[in-house]
């Protein structure tokens, strides 16, 4: 893959990532006090599916860059790791990821039920932001390179 490849691998993974949270703020509006079992589904997928986003572009910068993320138990983890040790992601996104991707886990592994309103309230309200300071550093990385 060449460094134009990646950008455009990444640039594309951005613009899906941005589709994504415009269909969440559909639904999500943080003004709003309850929601609908299905409404929060909804937006706990839509939360879910940005951060995989997140994780298929440092997965490929790190692929790009001859690290490879081996398919294990705790490759999610490693790869969030790995992208702060190598100053892809600051340390602020790193510590905002790791939440995201422990909501992700959670959200596989339990009903929808148990999922805390406030807890989807405080990781949607965030998305806009931390997704345009992360479109930054890939940017900034990118150009390093």
């Amino acid at each position: 893959m060449t460094k134009e490849e990646l950008k455009e691998y990444c640039d594309n993974e951005l613009k899906n990532i941005e589709k994504v949270i415009d269909e969440l703020f559909t639904i999500f509006n943080p003004e709003k006090s309850e929601y609908s079992l299905a409404e929060r589904a909804a937006i706990a997928t839509f939360i879910a599916n940005v951060y995989s986003g997140i994780e298929n572009i440092l997965k490929q910068i790190l692929m790009f860059d001859n690290l490879n993320v081996k398919d294990s138990a705790t490759w999610h983890e490693e790869l969030l790791k790995k992208a702060a040790e190598l100053a892809i992601l600051p340390r602020d996104l790193y510590q905002i990821f790791t939440r995201y991707l422990v909501f992700r886990n959670s959200l596989v592994h339990t009903y929808i039920f148990n999922i805390k309103l406030e807890e989807l309230k405080v990781l949607a309200s965030a998305i806009k932001d931390i997704i345009e300071k992360f479109k930054s550093e890939v940017d900034e990385y990118i150009q390093t390179i």
